[in-house]
């Protein structure tokens, strides 16, 4: 016989402050053993679901997505008597990955009591295309059968078992422990009664041996605690790696409980559709045959108000976009954005222009979704919708930062609470914070601490601890590599946060985007709480993969500041403000702007944009769009070539007659990235 073991209880970094397997090494560690398959099983999470699912198929090993879920007596019922289980569930396909996404939204959004739980009626409803195992010795049965219960143990089995089938398996484990050894032959004998298999597994926390002092670290920081603290959480050994066949049949000589686990694998055979997108569907109001025909009849009467007359060169471009929303089925798209920011402008809810490649389509500017006109400045529709783009067009809008809620409020009402939700972002343990939590943990005095990260300015993400110590390297740090070489106690701190560093500490919610779905999200996604805010498991990127409608509703004080000032106007001087009749040639304005005048005007008030205007001395809104563009990291090094090219044209070479008209505007140089058709 082979010897060949699937590993199907496994906590990765997503198991909070807990698991302390990196998905990658995770993966890469099963490649290199030779097992077909590994699981994720992180605490009532799958956070980690995506990131693993590609991770997998990357290094063409079989993905298998689960979850320790905390299983209860009843979800609804919030109460510390209430005790709480563990309990593995893996998804064989793509109905058990989306029931599976629905048992974890259940247990957060409805059943969350300290942690998120589930409970045996959520299984049984949602219980197909899923394999149950018994878990570690938190789970219910182990644990009725330490309280010498064994007809408790039994009957929590035949209840699983009652649900879950032939995919309910018991769960065998031993990691030297007294009280795994003692409820072993009693889960046998339980597997025997009910005729259930039995399966060995390693309840897996870290990679390598090794990593357990790294795992002992990240609990610490958890709980909060001393690395010397008698009394604080731990785990009572490091046996909680990733172990080899031998090593596991020497915890478990029961080659069938070991063959059960290639069984499982051959189960389970996941595949999640990528980049398939489901937009709400706009109903129009009556009298309009679809949100096709309504969002025609909006542009052409919307182009009128705008333009008085539509030129040939208006109609053209109007018709290629519509052609080009409609064709690739974002005419509901439009309408949804065109409909929330139509409400914020009704209830006097400051909405800004528009940013980002939205403003390129005279459509979005026909039904006042931006304002600004494309054609005046040459904006390229291309670069927010071309039909050769595999993601999603998406409009950035600003609102004023103390009014946003409310939209958010009423696009919640307006396409039902459950299909709306916000997004999930992970704090990670960047260079400082990873060595700044150990050195905490081993009681390093703050000031001591402070002093090691001291000299890391490296806000680079893509640089890491190691990267600091490498002599000659780029990114080397002298005076932390001489701390390393000379303090056994500072080594061994960065070594320990070189192995957490980057590792999720804790979740928040993302800043601006929303989903928008044309189902309960939750039918599409996992959902978690955060506080009271109801978020999706995945990240943005993720959700966007998996097809959602993400929504940024940025909040901009900006906007906020502009309202009170025009409110301010009227009430103390009678006048109203108009910025569409005073129109952006104000001389006296440029003037200002010219003699570095702008303390808190937006994008305008740092010393060094202060500076470029001072030698520039715009006089069109042009030269102040191409200087904020300039000014960033890379194209900044043009901006001397910019303004002694605006002050002497007859010296401005195209390189090529053809590039005149499209460089005129920028004085022959490029600052601009369009992406074109």
């Amino acid at each position: 016989r082979m010897k060949e073991f699937v590993h199907l209880h496994n906590h990765t970094e997503y198991s909070l402050l807990d698991g302390c397997a990196r998905i990658t090494a995770l993966v890469k560690k099963a490649k290199e053993e030779g097992a077909r398959a590994v699981a994720i099983t992180d605490h009532g999470n799958m956070y980690g679901a995506i990131k693993f699912y590609k991770e997998c198929k990357k290094q063409e090993i079989k993905p298998i997505v689960g979850m320790e879920a905390y299983f209860c007596e009843d979800y609804t019922v919030k109460t510390r008597e209430m005790k709480r289980y563990h309990l593995i569930l893996l998804a064989k396909n793509a109905t058990g990955f989306s029931n599976l996404a629905k048992i974890s939204s259940i247990a957060f959004v409805d059943g969350f009591y300290e942690k998120p739980r589930t409970d045996i009626s959520v299984l049984r409803q949602y219980h197909e295309g899923i394999i149950c195992l018994s878990a570690c010795i938190a789970g219910e049965i182990p644990q009725k059968l330490l309280q010498r219960d064994f007809d408790g143990a039994l009957n929590a089995a035949k209840r699983l078992q009652d649900v879950f089938g032939e995919d309910f398996y018991i769960e065998l484990q031993n990691h030297d422990l007294p009280e795994e050894k003692e409820v072993l032959p009693y889960l046998r004998k339980i597997a025997k009664e009910i005729g259930a298999k039995t399966v060995a597994t390693n309840d897996l926390h870290y990679v390598d041996r090794d990593d357990w002092k790294a795992h002992d670290v990240l609990l610490c920081i958890q709980t909060g605690s001393d690395y010397d603290d008698p009394d604080r959480m731990r785990f009572p050994n490091n046996e909680f790696y990733y172990k080899s066949y031998d090593e596991m049949y020497e915890a478990i000589p029961d080659e069938e409980a070991l063959a059960t686990t290639l069984e499982i694998a051959d189960k389970c055979d996941l595949d999640i559709e990528f980049h398939h997108y489901t937009i709400p569907h706009y109903d129009p109001p009556e009298g309009y045959e679809d949100d096709k025909d309504y969002l025609r009849q909006m542009t052409w009467e919307g182009l009128k108000m705008r333009y008085g007359e539509i030129t040939p060169e208006i109609r053209k471009r109007a018709e290629y976009e519509l052609d080009t929303i409609i064709t690739m089925g974002f005419a509901s798209y439009y309408l949804i954005v065109w409909d929330f920011i139509h409400y914020a402008k009704k209830h006097g809810i400051p909405v800004g222009a528009g940013r980002g490649s939205g403003v390129g389509s005279i459509v979005a500017y026909a039904i006042r979704i931006t304002e600004v006109d494309p054609l005046k400045y040459d904006l390229i529709f291309e670069r927010f919708l071309n039909s050769s783009r595999q993601t999603m067009p998406d409009f950035d809008v600003d609102f004023c930062s103390d009014r946003r809620e409310e939209v958010i409020a009423y696009v919640r009402e307006k396409y039902h609470a459950d299909h709306v939700s916000q997004i999930i972002t992970f704090g990670t343990m960047k260079k400082k914070n990873a060595i700044k939590n150990v050195a905490r943990v081993f009681k390093i005095p703050f000031s001591e601490a402070n002093a090691l990260v001291k000299n890391i300015r490296d806000n680079d993400k893509k640089v890491h601890i190691p990267d600091l110590l490498k002599q000659g390297g780029d990114h080397y740090v002298e005076e932390l590599a001489e701390m390393y070489e000379k303090n056994p106690t500072y080594k061994e701190i960065i070594d320990l946060a070189i192995r957490i560093e980057d590792m999720p500490r804790d979740r928040g919610k993302h800043a601006a985007g929303v989903i928008i779905c044309s189902v309960p999200v939750s039918d599409k996604v996992p959902l978690a709480r955060n506080g009271e805010d109801i978020v999706t498991q995945f990240d943005m990127v993720e959700c966007e993969e998996l097809g959602l409608l993400k929504m940024d509703f940025l909040a901009l004080k900006t906007l906020t500041d502009i309202d009170m000032t025009k409110r301010f106007l009227k009430k103390y001087r009678n006048v109203e403000v108009d910025f569409e009749k005073i129109g952006y040639d104000d001389a006296e304005t440029y003037k200002m702007i010219g003699d570095g005048d702008t303390d808190t005007v937006f994008q305008l008030e740092s010393g060094g944009m202060k500076d470029f205007m001072r030698k520039l001395k715009p006089s069109l809104l042009e030269e102040i769009i191409a200087g904020v563009s300039l000014y960033r990291p890379g194209p900044m090094s043009y901006i001397p070539a910019y303004i002694n090219n605006k002050f002497n044209p007859d010296k401005i070479d195209y390189q090529d007659d053809r590039l005149e008209p499209i460089l005129k505007v920028t004085y022959g140089i490029v600052v601009y990235q369009e992406r074109g058709g």
